[in-house]
């Protein structure tokens, strides 16, 4: 999966993954001239237009060298390939971005998206907000803060209750409720 950017004069492409939650992670390639788009027309038309080979070739490239830009001296001479890593935190997969799939079965191991999934869809009741317990569990910011820094999370589960834990420290906690869900449209 992957986002395409089709710059003045470079092609712009962002290899993206659904387990990525972290932008930062994401790959780039820019390809093209300072000059013109001439050169990363001529790429897509080799390759037939076909995505899969542009980045199959990207991936067999020595990024490795002393050289910031690769040449592709034999095809393409005024073709610059740089490889690099993304510096947007917030840029997500796709797929991530949607509607999550409310969960079917209480999952074995708990992970961060089947907890984000839990309370995105609201399948829980009772919960407590352990930092806070005088205040109503906010959910939502909880739900942003998972996917915005999902590292530091931990999820336990003891029988039909999970807790969330923030660098250890007990967060939130509720009874997991996974029978009768509404989709949010028809609430």
């Amino acid at each position: 999966m992957c986002l395409i950017d089709l710059q003045t004069t470079y092609l712009q492409i962002t290899l993206l993954d659904e387990t990525m939650l972290d932008g930062r992670q994401a790959i780039k390639y820019s390809l093209g001239s300072s000059e013109t788009l001439e050169p990363a027309w001529q790429l897509i038309k080799g390759c037939e237009w076909r995505l899969s080979r542009i980045i199959a070739g990207l991936e067999t490239l020595d990024f490795n060298t002393n050289a910031r830009d690769n040449d592709f001296a034999n095809q393409l001479s005024a073709l610059s390939v740089r490889k690099f890593y993304a510096k947007d935190k917030r840029l997500l997969a796709p797929s991530l971005i949607g509607g999550l799939a409310p969960l079917t079965k209480v999952p074995e191991q708990w992970s961060i998206t089947a907890a984000i999934a839990l309370l995105s869809n609201e399948q829980f009741e009772q919960p407590h907000y352990l930092a806070r317990p005088d205040k109503r569990a906010p959910t939502e910011q909880l739900l942003l803060q998972m996917l915005d820094s999902p590292e530091g999370w931990d999820i336990t589960a003891n029988g039909e209750t999970i807790t969330l834990f923030y660098h250890q420290s007990p967060v939130f906690s509720c009874r997991i409720k996974l029978d009768n869900y509404t989709p949010r449209l028809k609430r």
